[in-house]
């Protein structure tokens, strides 16, 4: 199964205009382009990601399942190889969820053959893993693009299974005695979930796409994936993203795309007087490939 590694748009705001952006993407070694919004019609994208030899990922907010219909059809005209959807909205209940997703998965088998992929992302139906997981088990055509920093936030915790009291009998107070529930964020006890490793076997399951950004318990993007907290944290995440490429070949999947997604202020974590990122977004995607190539080739 070849490996295909993405570069997004996102995080380049210092390069002017989707044509250059294209050209440094190329120039760093990434296979690929991901993009939801672009400076240029399909028509000029085409031709610049054929002279570049770009593969394209193709971006897609759609809310709502006109939006989806409409914004489909829209980037489709840029020949990607795979369309990648925030979709619906994170307080929509789970009929409601059910109802998107059979009318945009019908949409999207209508309409191409490209694989189409939901991003785990806050906001949007996938935003937390208890609602991904009973998505997954009532929609089997539902697949995703694996972006689980998101989790890790919204669970305030490494998505590990734990055991104790029941969360909702737990007190959310000061111990006195640190050692008595560990572990602890803050004033607020981490919640034991026995079933947290069963929804992220589901997730990784059922995932077409990755966005390896590396994130924490309580930042979609840590401060520098590439040491200290960051590099045990990246390690946590590359467990996942292997089963999932693992999962991907036993599958029969010829190709697999991976985008390390690594945004710019105010997403990335910055200095607080200068306001500049802590970590470069580009040299951290660029640093991302590396480490993914040396692992998966």
């Amino acid at each position: 199964m070849e490996i295909l590694i993405t570069k997004s748009d996102w995080g380049m705001d210092a390069i002017p205009g989707t044509p250059a952006r294209m050209e440094a993407v190329k120039a760093a070694g990434f296979d690929g382009f991901e993009a939801f919004f672009l400076t240029c019609d399909a028509a000029e994208f085409k031709d610049k990601a054929s002279e570049l030899e770009l593969k394209h990922v193709a971006g897609l907010l759609a809310p709502n399942t006109e939006m989806f219909r409409k914004g489909l059809a829209q980037v489709l005209e840029r020949d990607p190889i795979l369309v990648n959807c925030h979709g619906g909205r994170d307080y929509h209940t789970h009929e409601e969820s059910l109802e998107y997703f059979a009318e945009v998965l019908k949409v999207a088998k209508e309409e191409t053959d490209i694989p189409v992929v939901w991003e785990t992302h806050r906001r949007c139906n996938l935003y937390s893993p208890w609602a991904t997981e009973r998505l997954l088990t009532d929609l089997p055509d539902l697949m995703i693009n694996a972006d689980f920093s998101h989790f890790c936030v919204v669970s305030e915790g490494d998505m590990t299974s734990s055991t104790g009291e029941p969360p909702d009998s737990m007190i959310l107070d000061t111990p006195t005695d640190p050692t008595v529930r560990p572990p602890y964020s803050g004033l607020i006890q981490m919640l034991p979930d026995p079933r947290k490793e069963a929804m992220m076997e589901i997730a990784i399951t059922r995932a077409d796409h990755i966005h390896a950004r590396v994130g924490d318990a309580h930042r979609p993007q840590c401060a520098d994936p590439r040491i200290g907290e960051g590099l045990k944290w990246t390690k946590h995440f590359e467990g996942w993203w292997d089963r999932i490429i693992d999962h991907a070949r036993a599958r029969g999947r010829k190709w697999f795309t991976i985008c390390p997604e690594y945004g710019s202020v105010p997403y990335a974590p910055a200095d607080p007087v200068t306001n500049e990122a802590l970590s470069d977004p580009f040299e951290l995607a660029v640093w991302a490939k590396d480490r993914l190539r040396a692992a998966h080739g």
